[in-house]
């Protein structure tokens, strides 16, 4: 349901690396999934600002055949995995910032929020989440990646 995004993506901007390096699909499932986690030029480009300017986050591309919204941030400033704050992210370019709300888009996110919590330490079902939709700026200005 997710694919983690190293920082070096904003570098070179590999999907098909990444997804190898991940280490739990066979190339021919790999090749598979690359479709469904593939990214449009302005989701690219919200990636690549906010991966090397919010270190602090871990950045999660969502299935996009899932509905479990488009990006998954989770702040890892606290060291305690209940107070981390959670992002899911729908991004609507052109359109105003809405926090909250049930989306078709995102019916799904608590299922890909428990594949990964299944990875040690980084999250737990107390975790806090907050939706976000709306264009990749709004978002952008929301996470304190850029000012308003």
């Amino acid at each position: 349901m997710t694919l983690q995004l190293p920082v070096w993506l904003a570098e070179s901007f590999n999907l098909a690396r990444v997804i190898a390096n991940e280490q739990r699909w066979s190339w021919s499932e790999g090749y598979r999934l690359l479709e469904r986690f593939e990214m449009a030029s302005h989701e690219r480009a919200f990636v690549k600002t906010v991966l090397p300017r919010r270190t602090n986050l871990r950045l999660f591309r969502s299935n996009q055949r899932l509905a479990c919204g488009d990006f998954i941030a989770i702040d890892m400033s606290s060291p305690v995995p209940a107070r981390r704050a959670i992002h899911v992210m729908e991004l609507k370019t052109g359109e105003p910032l809405v926090l909250g709300g049930a989306r078709l888009q995102c019916a799904r996110y608590r299922a890909a929020l428990d594949e990964i919590s299944g990875r040690p330490g980084v999250i737990d079902a107390t975790t806090p989440v907050e939706l976000l939709y709306g264009d990749a700026t709004a978002v952008l200005v929301h996470l304190g990646v850029l000012t308003a």
